[in-house]
């Protein structure tokens, strides 16, 4: 079976609260004990699937280093059907810091608080095992970590119980890395599944 424009299966696979613990506990030295947490939005806040998505550290789950609304959806490209990942930024992201873990609070998340980063949408292809995405190419993709503007280079792969991923942030100027894994991607495995909070209507409309 082939899962190319399967984007109900890419939201179930990916509507989950993750850990890379055992990376941890193998390298402490090289990877923090990190939680990702993407929970379903109601259908129709945005115009696919939206899941809310916090990134933190094991010991202050309540005070995520990430937060962002994620949209799946399909964009024509060469005439052909392809599932892409929108990034949006909240406006008061402290509000909801949380929210993952207790989803009543994201009731008061609205569109009009929601704002696209530009140039930082994900591309998604079927590789035969998994759902890899690429950040689109170039510099544009900013991203402000330390109080210095970097451009972001992201991948990921979304297997049927685990997704790695790998962030890195790079001078626009000279091209260096300024932040980012030197060690590889991390990799998240799943705790607990959101899957059937899904509105699969909406998860399979194109």
């Amino acid at each position: 079976m082939t899962h190319a424009t399967d984007l109900g299966t890419l939201a179930r696979w990916m509507a989950s609260d993750f850990t890379n613990q055992q990376q941890a506990f193998d390298n402490p030295p090289i990877f923090a004990h990190v939680r990702a947490c993407m929970r379903p939005l109601p259908a129709g806040l945005l115009d696919g699937t939206a899941l809310y998505l916090e990134q933190a550290y094991e010991y202050n789950l309540k005070s995520p280093y990430r937060t962002r609304v994620l949209n799946l959806k399909f964009t024509e490209v060469d005439g052909a059907s392809q599932i892409t990942i929108e990034n949006y930024a909240i406006e008061g992201k402290e509000e909801f810091y949380g929210a993952s873990r207790e989803p009543e609070r994201l009731g008061s998340l609205g569109a009009d608080r929601l704002t696209k980063l530009p140039c930082c949408d994900f591309h998604v292809t079927w590789t035969g095992e998994c759902f890899q995405g690429t950040v689109e190419e170039g510099k544009g993709c900013m991203v402000e970590r330390n109080g210095k503007m970097t451009y972001l280079q992201s991948t990921f792969q979304v297997f049927a119980e685990r997704f790695t991923s790998l962030d890195r942030g790079y001078d626009p100027a000279t091209d260096e890395r300024v932040w980012g894994s030197i060690a590889g991607p991390f990799d998240f495995h799943r705790v607990t599944s959101f899957a059937e909070e899904l509105n699969q209507t909406a998860a399979v409309s194109g």
